[in-house]
């Protein structure tokens, strides 16, 4: 089995997802209370980033967190509507580079896993459009039906995608040489490393350099 694996943040979508969703949560007419709290929560760790005094990485560790309180107390099928009804709007903000990369995977019989920090729901319904095989991403904590802001909903960041990635292959026969993986992060270089070929998708300076270095293939916005 060969994989290719492709991260949605940055690579597959081209902005950041939390403040796509925002904007549609706005779109869609819902609470605007739950919005506001969930803006004003994400906002002092997004400006430590843009000053300098924190990672990205930890940024958007921080953002994530603060940003579920916004489904707090709701049912994974309210959750699930959101997400459908907010799909089409995020899908004009595929890159279609990187979704020709997906259909060529296919086409030449690699087995196609989308790697995300974001929610395995969302990244479940890109999936099931784009005929992609596996989602690994962050899973909502449930309580009673009801999703609990305060419940065990980890931060998937680039130390732990390696981790669940071979964990979810473990005692497959993966030809990892053979594999590929497409992200836009230097967070994301353990997992590159793993494959035998990586290929940066607009990366970060960080990405770019070791790219250079390692005479991966850049691929970047027309």
């Amino acid at each position: 089995m060969k994989l290719a694996v492709f991260d949605f943040d940055g690579t597959l979508l081209m902005k950041d997802t939390l403040p796509c969703l925002g904007r549609e949560w706005v779109r869609q007419k819902r609470s605007k209370s739950r919005y506001l709290l969930a803006y004003f929560s994400v906002m002092p760790a997004v400006l430590l980033y843009k000053a300098g005094f924190i990672s990205r990485e930890k940024m958007k560790n921080f953002a994530f967190d603060r940003f579920n309180r916004i489904f707090n107390k709701m049912t994974r099928l309210a959750i699930r509507s959101f997400f459908q009804e907010a799909y089409p709007n995020l899908k004009k903000l595929f890159n279609s580079k990187v979704m020709d990369e997906i259909k060529k995977a296919r086409e030449q019989g690699f087995y196609c896993v989308l790697l995300s920090g974001s929610y395995s729901d969302l990244m479940n319904i890109v999936a099931g459009d784009l005929g992609m095989h596996r989602v690994i991403a962050a899973d909502l904590a449930f309580r009673d039906g009801k999703f609990d802001c305060k419940g065990d909903t980890p931060f998937i960041g680039g130390e732990s995608k390696i981790t669940l990635l071979q964990k979810a292959f473990a005692g497959e026969d993966v030809d990892w040489a053979a594999s590929r993986c497409f992200a836009d992060s230097y967070t994301d270089i353990l997992v590159m490393e793993l494959v035998g070929e990586a290929v940066a998708v607009n990366p970060d300076p960080g990405l770019l350099a070791h790219a250079r270095h390692r005479n991966w293939r850049v691929l970047s916005e027309a």
